[in-house]
């Protein structure tokens, strides 16, 4: 070995040209940039996205469900119950980091069919249309009580009877006759 030199991968040994001082800056550099990108902004888009045009391309009173389906595609949704009413629902979601995502953009398109199969009506909505929806916080009630999970790792423990012996002759499965 040269002299001045200590061999690298001692443990509490300097090792010639290793500085501290360096390590440390490329450390701080490489965390400030991983911190960076884990903070930034992902936008998702969901739903029915339309060929820009296509609503316009539709015509109330000329064209059928057929059509309706070659021009926009296979509906989001359609009406349960009334009319005949296709939606077409899309969203544009922005989520940072660990928050919330938070809607930049909802559009529906609700296409009504008429009694002759041809349609009726387009409206389109946007998210300045929708209603927020309180959800009720209330339970309904329910027979019996509420187990721990105590009582239901111990709650079987007895319940089973022992096999039955299989009778001579039976012919049943695992039977030697």
């Amino acid at each position: 070995m040269a002299t001045g030199t200590l061999a690298p991968g001692r443990l509490g040994q300097p090792v010639k040209g290793f500085k501290p001082m360096k390590f440390r800056q490329i450390a701080a550099t490489l965390s400030i940039a991983l911190l960076a990108t884990a903070c930034g902004e992902i936008v998702d888009q969901r739903g029915h996205q339309p060929v820009p045009g296509t609503i316009e391309k539709l015509e109330v009173g000329a064209q059928g469900r057929d059509d309706v389906l070659r021009l926009m595609g296979s509906p989001s949704t359609i009406a349960t119950f009334g009319d005949e009413i296709w939606y077409y629902i899309s969203t544009k979601n922005e989520t940072t980091a660990f928050l919330a995502p938070r809607i930049l953009e909802q559009r529906v398109v609700a296409i009504s069919f008429g009694g002759d199969g041809r349609v009726r009506e387009i409206k389109q909505y946007e998210l300045k249309d929708g209603k927020e929806v309180d959800m009720v916080a209330r339970k309904t009630p329910t027979s019996g009580k509420e187990l721990t999970v105590l009582e239901q790792i111990l709650g079987n423990v007895g319940k089973f009877s022992a096999p039955k012996k299989s009778v001579p002759g039976a012919g049943g499965p695992g039977s030697d006759y």
